[in-house]
């Protein structure tokens, strides 16, 4: 079997930390896309995956383990995982330095070109390093209701990547932005969760990219509930363009946090009663 390789090594800033006090969700994006980007770079020295620039990521699924918090240093491994027909399947763990724990699990994947060669595919197939980590859930099933409007804006020229489509992170900070509007609409807004020192902490996100998004298209975002449990809330976020067509989707499950003792905690009754009331109306 191959093995994994360092696509890439950093710090947890300050200002990537959220109102949770760790590692906000889109900034993990930004260093997931930076890895993959390395990965295939690095593939394409041969001549033979050179195509590999052109693939697409269509679905990123998270299965955080461990939080990484403000001044945390942390690197990334990545590798093939498999192949089925034109989509190849990466992995990559973010590995916490200090004490080489792997703090999340990603399963990523990229639509290839239709003409990459045989030769290509082969030496792909090659490469297959041992999945170690967690079970990849099957895709969730959505909510028949797309559910409340949550976010509505235009995405900006400086959000774009290397492809000038809208980049993976900023998907994110949107859909985490709209997080932030369905947990107000159930009592969890913000003067709660700084009175009781509480905060909705995700420990899986299921992303799936549709369309592209460019600069100067207006997008909205629709949030409905799937699932509640003791703890646990998971909800489904819809990202969609002016004329309809449905540009990202992303898959949200998480726990109520005392951040206090960096424990999950139950819902109180007022907060399940809301949630509830929107789950009868889906």
């Amino acid at each position: 079997m191959a093995e994994w390789t360092e696509t890439y090594r950093g710090v947890v800033s300050a200002w990537e930390c959220d109102v949770v006090e760790h590692f906000t969700i889109a900034y993990y994006f930004e260093k997931f896309a930076d890895a993959t980007r390395n990965f295939v770079e690095m593939l394409g020295e041969d001549p033979d995956l050179a195509g590999l620039a052109n693939a697409t990521s269509t679905r990123i699924c998270t299965i955080f383990q461990h939080e990484l918090r403000g001044g945390a240093a942390f690197h990334i491994v990545s590798a093939v995982t498999g192949m089925d027909g034109n989509t190849l399947g990466l992995g990559h763990q973010v590995v916490d330095t200090a004490n080489a724990r792997t703090g999340a699990w990603v399963a990523e994947s990229l639509s290839l070109p239709a003409d990459l060669s045989a030769a290509a595919r082969g030496k792909l197939a090659a490469m297959t390093a041992l999945w170690t980590g967690p079970e990849i859930p099957a895709r969730s099933e959505k909510p028949a209701s797309r559910g409340m409007l949550t976010a509505r804006d235009r995405v900006k020229p400086w959000e774009l990547d290397e492809d000038d489509k809208l980049s993976l992170s900023d998907h994110v900070h949107r859909f985490s932005g709209a997080g932030g509007h369905l947990l107000t609409s159930i009592g969890m807004n913000g003067n709660y969760m700084q009175s009781n020192r509480r905060g909705f902490s995700t420990f899986l996100l299921d992303v799936e990219i549709q369309s592209p998004a460019r600069a100067g298209e207006r997008i909205d975002v629709h949030t409905a509930i799937a699932h509640l449990g003791n703890t646990s809330l998971r909800y489904v976020h819809r990202m969609r363009a002016r004329d309809g067509r449905e540009i990202a989707s992303m898959v949200q499950a998480g726990v109520q946090l005392d951040l206090d003792a960096r424990r999950p905690t139950a819902f109180p009754q007022e907060v399940r009663d809301a949630i509830n009331r929107q789950l009868s109306q889906a």
